[in-house]
């Protein structure tokens, strides 16, 4: 039995980095079915037309085929599936994901192309479809629901067994989750309503198994965990920080965050894990605005939480959002000034939007100012409480006065030096200070700090990497390409060393082992343009 769950977005959105990333759950169904010993491929069609996503599926056969389906990508979704039902009227379509879950009713009634919605949870019901549909006893229930299943009976994405279509790996895994669920109950959002606002945690050692499987087999130095509240668990995050520092695995990372969940013992950990940046959930800085959004946090708490991750060195940003009802220039200039305060290095604004599954939308519904009937009307990707003008002047504003505030946000000498004396001695801060001297053409303090962590740390791929980079800049291409060299020994998987490699062996002339180096990084990542262009620049033709 072939299986093919894919995902799909609007042209418009086609070259967006993250909407185009296939969804982290849809991935994680993949890999369950795969590990049950099923025929999937898992498709990322977000930069294919129609006609190519219904040739691939004419080429791939499928008796199943799923998708993600999500409020912006609910149109094209939707065509596709009606074409393809259409086209192969044998083949059996399911639809999962928030969307898809909050309006099951109004989307089987309306969709006859639609054999099946899986609402919340997706591994235990679509594993309940295929079965069924692989005896020859198809589910009766158009709306199969199995939630709460055991999360330590998961397979992590990275090891999906199936073959893959237009999956940039490098990518793709290494955002990951950690847990399942939201106890809080914020009015804008729908994962409480989806995943439950019980909170359900990966083993921490399976969770470090996965980030080594990352890092051995893919050779990722990098990834982002995104949880909706990675921090909520105090003690978690303290073992699995602790367990990455034994086990010496010098990746970076990033995470989310609630402000009340943070402290600077666990922050500290973190950096010394490699945290080397966090993104808080503010959305607003007044108190009435925070109320209406029922985030339950206080602008004393998110100073607060700001004042501690300046203190131990990891950089920050801010989400935000605007246009709630109530609010106005009044609450933007409450938000500058808090924003004046904290220092993010950057923000991301959104207006109010209404998703089905949360509170706000469920309010709208009841005050008659919409009903699920815009869902099927309006062709918008999204749909906002307040759409008007004023809400994206709000918007630019505040996006600017981050961007003024950004010569004081950065860290500088002074406060690395402060770093060093919360946090001890720390590769991160050593990255980041020679990152900050790198940046403004101080070379011999950069190279300084560099060496620090390749004297301290001969295993650290993040040492060589910008030891490398910097003589680079300096036309040092000979000491760049030995370290690009070096992180080739120690990630071998990794295609940044070799890209970084095979660009110091063409600016010495060494054009064979540039060749080589290039195909080798071809191979990892044919998705990388840098890697594409300079492939192709060493191979064309003479």
């Amino acid at each position: 039995m072939k299986i093919v769950l894919g995902y799909c977005v609007q042209k418009e959105h086609s070259h967006d980095y993250y909407i185009t990333l296939l969804p982290v759950g849809l991935v994680s169904i993949a890999s369950y079915l795969s590990y049950k010993g099923y025929d999937v491929t898992l498709a990322n069609f977000s930069k294919k037309s129609t006609n190519q996503i219904l040739k691939e599926i004419e080429n791939i056969k499928p008796q199943i085929v799923g998708f993600s389906l999500y409020t912006h990508n609910r149109n094209i979704t939707l065509e596709i599936i009606h074409k393809i039902k259409r086209a192969f009227p044998q083949i059996v379509i399911v639809l999962g994901g928030p969307h898809a879950t909050f309006l099951s009713n109004e989307i089987i009634k309306r969709y006859p192309s639609v054999d099946y919605i899986v609402e919340g949870e997706g591994e235990d019901a679509m594993l309940a479809i295929v079965k069924a549909i692989k005896a020859g006893k198809p589910l009766l229930e158009k709306i199969v629901v199995h939630n709460n299943l055991n999360i330590h009976s998961l397979q992590y994405p990275a090891k999906f067994q199936g073959k893959l279509y237009e999956v940039n790996i490098n990518e793709q895994f290494k955002y990951i989750i950690t847990s399942r669920g939201c106890s809080f109950n914020c009015t804008f959002c729908d994962s409480p309503s989806f995943w439950g606002r019980k909170v359900r945690f990966r083993d921490v050692d399976d969770v470090v198994d996965e980030l080594e499987f990352l890092y051995k087999k893919y050779g990722m130095i990098y990834f982002s965990i995104r949880d909706d509240n990675f921090t909520l668990k105090k003690e978690r995050v303290q073992e699995l920080s602790h367990k990455l520092i034994k086990k010496k695995l010098y990746m970076m990372w990033n995470c989310q965050a609630r402000v009340d969940t943070v402290d600077q013992e666990m922050l500290v950990a973190m950096k010394k894990a490699g945290l080397e940046h966090i993104q808080y959930g503010v959305e607003s800085g007044s108190e009435k605005v925070l109320a209406l959004y029922d985030k339950k946090i206080t602008i004393e708490k998110i100073i607060q939480a700001a004042m501690l991750t300046r203190k131990v060195g990891v950089y920050l940003s801010v989400y935000l959002m605007v246009g709630m009802h109530q609010e106005t220039y009044k609450d933007i200039k409450k938000t500058k000034k808090l924003i004046t305060m904290m220092l993010p290095g950057d923000c991301v604004v959104s207006p109010v939007a209404l998703y089905p599954g949360t509170k706000l939308y469920e309010d709208e519904k009841k005050r008659g100012v919409v009903d699920d009937s815009i869902w099927f009307t309006k062709r918008d990707a999204g749909i906002y409480l307040r759409n008007q003008p004023i809400v994206q002047q709000w918007m630019n504003d505040l996006l600017m006065h981050t961007y003024n505030l950004r010569s004081k946000s950065w860290y500088r000498t002074k406060d690395f030096a402060l770093h060093r004396k919360v946090v001890g001695d720390c590769w991160v801060t050593d990255i980041l200070e020679g990152d900050y001297y790198l940046d403004n053409d101080m070379y011999p303090e950069a190279s300084h700090v560099y060496a620090k962590v390749i004297n301290a740390m001969s295993d650290n791929p993040w040492g060589y990497m910008r030891y490398g980079k910097l003589h680079f800049a300096m036309g040092d291409y000979e000491t760049a390409m030995e370290s690009f060299f070096e992180v080739t020994k120690i990630v071998p998987k990794y295609y940044g060393g070799w890209l970084k490699y095979a660009q110091s062996c063409l600016a010495l002339g060494i054009k064979d082992k540039a060749r080589a180096a290039i195909s080798r990084a071809i191979e990892l990542n044919r998705y990388d343009e840098r890697i594409r262009h300079l492939y192709n620049l060493l191979n064309k033709k003479k």
